[in-house]
């Protein structure tokens, strides 16, 4: 199928949707102008659905110049419903960041560097936010940003493209390819019956939403790797070095245990503070919106009715601990947070895990695990390792790609 002017960028859409491949819908614009105009509403689509900005708040394609007032697109049929060939606008699509205040964005698919119109917008952009006392920054998506090099660093283009660098809103066509992937990921996982239910699902998923995509590290996907392969076994440690995403990782662990049938998961921590970790992350990322939780303040309301994760420290627990012990067998895995902080001992074992039944899955976590890991003998195989050492080869691998 050949792309010209009488398309819209809805059909653009609807190829991401029918898993055509990105070079070859590229290639379907009949002319390099349109093919322009085929990367523009790729990347459009791309930021839609927060793959190259992860946590903008609205989305407008108001024309900027004078007397500029934003105004918020309320659904994508705005952006996709439009003639493929649009123009006129100094910026191609703007959005709001939040701390960041609105940024607009110009998006180019030329093998020079051109013109990008963004010292336009800079200009618009300064006198906007001296009248709104607000914070604006700048953003260029192109084919080829290493091309973009001035020998006068004082030049208009120059200045606008050094603002770009700095407000860390430079992207390329390696970018985009890369967003494009996940996109279409993203859109077979959605469900919907017809053209405009699927205008509404990526509404009410993504437009005034906060949450982001879930960028799952290394030694997270490793250890989720891990516990998949042993699955069977019903003792597990975790054992990765402090700042690593544990929090992250026992989450998907849970979710993987929910996703399998798990009814009813208890993580436990011995240092409260940390279950406003937990439930932050779970409100931040899409990945985790279908997960149910409690806190301790609903653990007497949990019953056989109840599917999710239910957040207590062990302190809780133990305080009262005959009104608290029947609720304990309705759990099929419990996870212990900084295991190493009084959860390896006769008590814990006695009060908490014993309490829960022989059968139930049981996850230890913690960045210095060795005591847990004798006193519940837990098999080498079970013990998912991420050390400081890990953290530093790996490092120097991505330095050396």
């Amino acid at each position: 199928m050949v792309l010209n002017s009488n398309n819209k960028r809805f059909d653009i859409l609807l190829k991401i949707l029918n898993k055509e491949n990105y070079d070859d819908i590229i290639k379907e614009g009949d002319t390099p102008s349109i093919r322009g105009f085929i990367y523009e509403t790729i990347v459009i689509i791309c930021i839609i659905l927060k793959q190259l900005i992860p946590n903008y708040e609205y989305i407008s394609d108001t024309r900027v110049s004078h007397d500029l007032i934003f105004k918020n697109i309320n659904s994508v049929k705005e952006l996709l419903n439009k003639s493929l060939c649009q123009g006129y606008n100094e910026s191609d699509i703007s959005i709001k960041i939040k701390g960041k205040g609105w940024t607009p964005f110009s998006i180019k698919y030329k093998k020079d560097k051109g013109k990008s119109q963004l010292s336009e917008c800079q200009k618009y952009m300064e006198s906007y936010c001296k009248q709104t006392n607000d914070n604006y920054s700048l953003g260029y998506v192109v084919k080829d940003k290493e091309i973009l090099k001035w020998t006068d660093s004082q030049r208009d283009e120059a200045v606008v493209i050094n603002k770009v660098k700095e407000d860390n809103h430079l992207f390329d066509e390696k970018d985009v390819k890369g967003a494009f992937i996940k996109v279409q990921d993203i859109l077979s996982d959605l469900e919907f019956k017809d053209d405009n239910d699927l205008i509404d699902c990526i509404d009410k998923t993504y437009l005034n939403r906060s949450r982001k995509h879930l960028i799952i590290k290394f030694n997270q996907a490793l250890a989720r790797h891990q516990f998949t392969k042993n699955i069977e076994s019903f003792i597990h440690c975790l054992h990765h070095k402090p700042r690593s995403g544990k929090t992250i990782t026992m989450l998907l662990m849970s979710q993987l245990l929910l996703n399998k049938g798990y009814d009813r998961i208890l993580i436990l921590t011995s240092v409260p503070d940390t279950i406003k970790s937990f439930i932050s992350e779970l409100d931040k990322y899409y990945e985790f919106s279908d997960i149910v939780y409690k806190t301790q303040a609903n653990f007497m309301d949990v019953n056989e009715d109840f599917r999710g994760i239910v957040f207590c420290s062990v302190q809780y627990i133990k305080s009262n601990y005959t009104d608290k012990k029947d609720k304990l067998s309705l759990f099929d895995c419990i996870i212990l947070d900084e295991g190493h902080f009084h959860s390896s001992n006769k008590n814990t074992l006695d009060k908490i895990i014993n309490s829960c039944g022989d059968n139930i899955m049981k996850i230890f976590a913690s960045g210095t695990s060795d005591k847990t890991i004798g006193f519940y003998n837990i098999p080498r195989k079970c013990v998912y390792e991420w050390s400081v050492e890990d953290e530093c080869i790996m490092k120097n691998l991505m330095t050396n790609v």
